[in-house]
């Protein structure tokens, strides 16, 4: 059940289920790398910070700020070595296809572009860097990381819904005024 009080299923999802409030609210919740951060970091705020880098490509910062919408459905953020494990088939394959409804809902390009999984894989990096112990993993295996500056100031749950939400309307406005 989410905040809604609707009980949605993440492996029958339906146009109904990608309500931006919702999103906006879950993804503000979920703490990036199954809450193992030296401090509380969003993934609400990973989107917000990967927006930017496409300025000027509005499918791309579409893309950019929604790419974890499958999570903002969900409340689950899977670190990347996990979800493609051989375990993880059936959660790999329900993240693909809500990401697939969400480009049909917000006609958005699809796939997602390579653009934003690169982007997303180097703010990964990025993230582990500043948040995560890197002692015992090597995190740069995953990419280039972006300058730690990128991700600014760790964002309260508050901040970063009113913000992601504020955003999404900027972005999708033409697209959401029925939700």
């Amino acid at each position: 059940m989410n905040a809604s009080g609707r009980l949605i299923n993440p492996y029958e999802l339906t146009p109904e289920d990608f309500d931006p409030r919702i999103i906006a609210q879950t993804l503000s919740r979920v703490c990036r790398f199954w809450s193992q951060t030296s401090e509380f970091y969003s993934v609400a705020q990973h989107c917000l910070a990967m927006e930017p880098l496409f300025d000027g490509d509005l499918d791309l910062q579409r893309w950019a700020l929604g790419h974890e919408v499958f999570e903002g459905l969900t409340g689950m953020d899977v670190p990347s070595p996990i979800k493609h494990s051989p375990e993880m088939e059936s959660y790999r394959l329900a993240e693909d296809k809500s990401l697939d409804m969400f480009a049909n809902i917000y006609g958005l390009s699809k796939p997602m572009p390579k653009e934003v999984k690169v982007a997303d894989k180097r703010m990964m990096v990025t993230e582990a860097l500043r948040f995560m112990n890197t002692q015992n993993f090597d995190w740069l295996q995953y990419g280039e990381p972006y300058k730690l500056s990128i991700i600014g100031k760790p964002m309260s749950m508050k901040e970063a819904e009113i913000a992601f939400l504020t955003r999404w309307y900027e972005l999708f406005k033409e697209s959401t005024n029925n939700k």
